[in-house]
């Protein structure tokens, strides 16, 4: 099957570069999930934005600078943030249904941020900003939805991308697909990870694709963890968002004490990585597997008014928010780090782009301002749209792809509950030298003696194999402590730098590809 543009996720991103193509631009989309499932539906705090008169653009980007913690690209920063205001405004011309107070939209303020300038549907704003734009989305004449596909190859030789190969779901059958623009827009990799809080988070096998199609990746150390996962039975059952402690809730450890004002001048509002070590720090000292989150203290009323999905979903489990206080720890939340890019997505093979968070393009630096990473899906997206169309769709060779049957292999998908706690243990929330060092041996160890498997199996064990290599690899390249990456044994911060781990073109693994040079249009048949 042939397009102009292949995007592989319909999150955010995914949508927004789809209404912002022309019509003209035949589009496929290849999709593992349901509609429900792709982590921005999933986003509960909401979109920051410049909208009120109390705060400004200068305001915003200090926040996020300090948040990123000397590793954000000051220049891009600038750029995403400057857009915030008119992205806002797009939403609200398509139709999303922001929460208002007085006519106004409502801003509410989360950790890191100075002024109120988070707006958001209720307390769960992906939900809300994903169904309107699928309802647009739904009617677009030039797009081809390829539903339960899992994409396992990108195909390339060393010079740019023509296409990608896909597993169907359903019944293992692999399918080329053919397109000299491809988009990566799935997501990053803490489903790699045995606690995380978004239910089908990816697992970081775009990023692994990639890599081996010669894309450098940057900062995959920088996983940032959410601090306040609402668990039971020490199982994640949802994130709870931090607009709770922007507005007024409170952490207490199990011997009742309120321990965030000892961690930071900013308390429950200090950035991600503060709290989450913190959490982490009070839940060793007292050798528990959670500590309390409390907002009751604001009244039955007002917790149901700001957090009803919250209030409902507590009160499933036997708790209530707005009324006691509930069991929360950190779990694995977003993608610092990923395949570099710049702020249209373009990496560094011709062809591919990579946008949201799979994408590294310089906005979150080593810990991600909350609520930036809608905001950025948004600019990316129209940014990338515009680079494609604005682009002549290049003249490309006609590829012919030898996919065998099965393939021999030391992995299999049976190793991953074994690889999510090798990932938990030596590249979690505090780190060290040796654990890297452990970590990185035990991956080897998952290698077994090669036995037989399909090829679609075979690459979707290699994916995520890859992925969890480079986040160890990443975290043994940064010999200092900053952001989301805390190691015990360089506990200081040195000259900051990005750490690369380079793209490595080689062929490609399973298949075998014939070229020949085509002068007409790549995709005139």
């Amino acid at each position: 099957m042939k397009f102009d543009v292949l995007i592989v996720g319909e999150g955010l991103a995914a949508l927004t570069l789809l209404l912002t193509l022309p019509s003209t631009i035949k589009v496929g989309v290849i999709s593992r999930n349901k509609f429900d499932e792709p982590s921005s539906y999933w986003a509960q705090g909401g979109i920051s934005a410049v909208f009120s008169a109390e705060d400004n653009f200068g305001k915003h980007i200090k926040d996020t600078l300090a948040a990123g913690d000397g590793l954000c690209k000051e220049q891009v920063v600038k750029d995403i943030v400057g857009a915030g205001t008119s992205v806002l405004q797009w939403l609200i011309d398509l139709g999303v249904p922001f929460t208002r107070e007085n006519n106004d939209i409502h801003l509410t303020r989360e950790g890191g941020h100075s002024e109120r300038r988070v707006a958001h549907v209720d307390d769960m704003t992906g939900r809300g900003i994903m169904q309107t734009l699928q309802s647009k989305v739904a009617l677009l004449p030039n797009v081809t939805w390829i539903r339960q596909y899992e994409v396992v190859e990108l195909i390339s030789d060393t010079s740019r991308v023509t296409g990608l190969i896909a597993q169907s779901l359903a019944d293992g059958d692999v399918t080329v697909f053919s397109a000299p623009n491809v988009v990566l827009a799935t997501g990053g990799i803490t489903g790699l990870y045995p606690y995380a809080t978004n239910p089908h988070a990816s697992k970081g096998e775009a990023i692994a694709m990639a890599w081996r199609a010669g894309a450098a990746v940057e900062n995959l150390e920088f996983v940032q963890f959410h601090p306040t996962a609402f668990q039971v039975d020490q199982k994640v059952v949802s994130l709870i968002t931090e607009a709770v402690r922007g507005e007024g809730g409170y952490l207490y450890n199990v011997a009742n004490e309120r321990f965030m004002p000892k961690y930071s001048s900013q308390e429950e509002l200090a950035p991600r990585d503060i709290v989450a070590r913190a959490i982490y720090s009070e839940m060793a000292a007292h050798k528990s597997p959670y500590v309390w989150l409390d907002i009751s203290h604001k009244g039955q009323q007002f917790v149901e008014h700001h957090f009803p999905n919250l209030v409902e979903l507590t009160r499933r489990y036997n708790r209530d928010l707005s009324t006691t206080r509930v069991p929360v720890s950190p779990a694995a939340h977003y993608t610092c780090g990923g395949i570099a890019a710049d702020l249209s997505g373009r990496t560094s093979v011709a062809g591919l782009y990579a946008v949201g968070e799979v994408a590294n393009c310089g906005l979150h630096g080593a810990n991600r301002l909350a609520s930036n990473s809608l905001l950025e899906c948004v600019v990316m997206g129209k940014a990338c749209a515009m680079q494609i169309t604005s682009s002549t769709i290049a003249s490309s060779k006609k590829v012919s792809i030898q996919i065998p049957t099965i393939v021999e292999t030391g992995l299999s998908l049976s190793m991953l509950p074994s690889l999510r706690v090798t990932l938990w243990d030596h590249a979690g929330i505090v780190r060290s030298n040796d654990g890297i060092k452990t970590g990185l041996r035990q991956l080897e160890d998952l290698q077994t003696a090669p036995s037989l498997l399909p090829y679609g199996q075979a690459l979707r064990a290699q994916n995520i194999y890859d992925a969890a290599r480079l986040i160890l690899l990443s975290a043994s390249l940064r010999q200092e402590s900053r952001g989301g990456h805390f190691n015990i044994d360089c506990n200081f911060k040195s000259n900051p730098t990005t750490s690369v781990v380079s793209g490595i073109y080689k062929k490609h693994w399973g298949y075998s590809q014939r070229n020949e040079r085509k002068t007409d249009e790549f995709l005139s048949a």
